[in-house]
């Protein structure tokens, strides 16, 4: 069995239902460590000629997010998995950390480190894959331990 889990989670309806497996898959003495990574606001909001916009304020929002998303989940996977389980909780800021989202939880896998690590797959194709990217399938690329791919369910991936 698994002792340390990792799972990513970015509040989308595909990360609860990898935060459902991972917690039905804990075993009792086990620590599951849930992530959920901000992206950098400087490199995700441009700065666009004739645009003013406060990004210290950009850059409060990401990480409030961030963190409500990362509470959330954390208080979820405590209630689905009881006492026996221990639950940790780690914003990973790309801003202090640089790279992509992937780079910074595959890192995280290592240096916690992790037995597994669970995350959810929107399960785009075609142009949206290309445009959009998959976090997941580049988590699976990078990853020296085993990945576990949580696919979106059909309503969610034709939405």
């Amino acid at each position: 069995m698994y002792q340390h889990i990792l799972l990513a989670v970015d509040g989308s309806a595909t990360s609860d239902l990898a935060l459902r497996e991972a917690t039905r898959i804990a075993a009792a003495g086990a620590t599951i460590r849930v992530v959920s990574a901000v992206e950098n606001p400087l490199v995700t909001f441009p700065l666009v000629y004739g645009v003013a916009y406060d990004i210290g304020m950009v850059a409060h929002a990401v990480l409030e997010g961030g963190r409500q998303i990362l509470a959330t989940a954390q208080a979820e996977v405590e209630r689905q998995v009881g006492s026996g389980v221990k639950v940790e909780a780690q914003l990973l800021d790309l801003s202090q950390l640089g790279g992509t989202i992937a780079e910074a939880i595959q890192h995280q896998a290592e240096t916690w480190p992790a037995d597994l690590i669970v995350i959810g797959s929107h399960g785009r194709s075609g142009v949206r894959r290309l445009l959009l990217g998959s976090v997941a399938e580049h988590v699976l690329r990078l990853s020296r331990c085993p990945v576990l791919l949580v696919r979106a369910q059909e309503a969610a991936v034709a939405a």
